[in-house]
């Protein structure tokens, strides 16, 4: 018997409950959606999140929570990054996908310990982030 998996755009969305909906990268925002825990990327196989350029959308799992959560929404913004500053297109550093998911994967999971290690930091970038060099 051969079942039918569901493809990432025919995922239900679910409601947000006060999570953000939206990032904006440089000039461009990116709607986040959350999405069932049993999403399926194009490729079949499971996933935590996606980025996914041409809809302008991040899919997070809702089910994720605490420092997955954060840890996934990091590394798709970095994949909308990656396409928005054209990182990935021909010719560019990151134009292989394998290259591309480890360079992501790894920034993010650095950047995790890097803040969950230096609780200041994002401190500081919260509080002098809009302020003028003189």
């Amino acid at each position: 018997m051969k079942r039918d998996k569901k493809k990432i755009s025919d995922a239900k969305g679910v409601p947000a409950n006060g999570r953000p909906e939206k990032v904006n990268v440089r000039d461009t925002t990116v709607k986040i959606k959350d999405v069932g825990p049993g999403f399926i990327m194009d490729d079949m196989m499971e996933s935590y999140g996606e980025y996914r350029a041409r809809e302008g959308v991040i899919y997070i799992q809702d089910a994720l929570v605490g420092q997955e959560r954060c840890n996934t929404t990091w590394h798709e913004i970095l994949h909308a990054i990656v396409y928005i500053f054209s990182l990935n297109q021909a010719n560019g550093p990151l134009k292989e996908d394998d290259a591309e998911e480890l360079v992501v994967n790894t920034i993010s999971n650095a950047m995790m310990g890097v803040y969950r290690d230096n609780p200041w930091l994002l401190d500081m970038l919260k509080k002098h982030l809009n302020d003028i060099d003189n």
